[in-house]
């Protein structure tokens, strides 16, 4: 599912699995749609892949004379850290410049790029945020209120 135009999405809780009791963790969309895709990746459920992570934050704090009750990591955290490791683990130098990295603008393909405005919507985005009017061809992104530097 491409979510890079949806924007940041509220938290969504979604009931899973672990190690047979049921719990509910809070994650962007976008996190969901990452662990569903490494899922499938490695040939496993959402449930087990969070089954796992617990029990290797689990075996961490152990490691480290912690009881894993007291280690002061959530398992929403450490999905997080996970889906985040686990793609920057595949990122190589060429995948990074197919992707258009290093050309200025980080934000393109993600939630966070904003789609070029047309004139009518960026004259009411404008009014209603008592900003600058956008010149034709200009996005949101270079429309900067005066007093607020990008």
């Amino acid at each position: 599912m491409n979510t890079s135009h949806a924007g940041v999405e509220p938290l969504r809780s979604q009931n899973i699995m672990i190690g047979g009791h049921r719990t509910s963790m809070r994650l962007e969309p976008s996190m969901w749609d990452a662990l569903e895709d490494i899922g499938r990746r490695e040939g496993m459920t959402v449930n087990r892949l969070c089954t796992q992570i617990k029990e290797r934050i689990e075996e961490q704090a152990r490691r480290k004379g912690i009881k894993p009750e007291d280690a002061d990591v959530t398992l929403t955290s450490a999905v997080r850290v996970f889906i985040a490791s686990y793609y920057r683990r595949a990122c190589t130098e060429d995948g990074h410049q197919r992707a258009g990295h290093g050309g200025s603008d980080p934000f393109i393909g993600t939630p966070f790029e904003l789609p070029p405005v047309d004139d009518a919507e960026g004259v009411k985005a404008a009014v209603a945020e008592g900003g600058n009017f956008p010149t034709p061809g200009q996005t949101q992104a270079a429309s900067v209120r005066p007093g607020l530097e990008a």
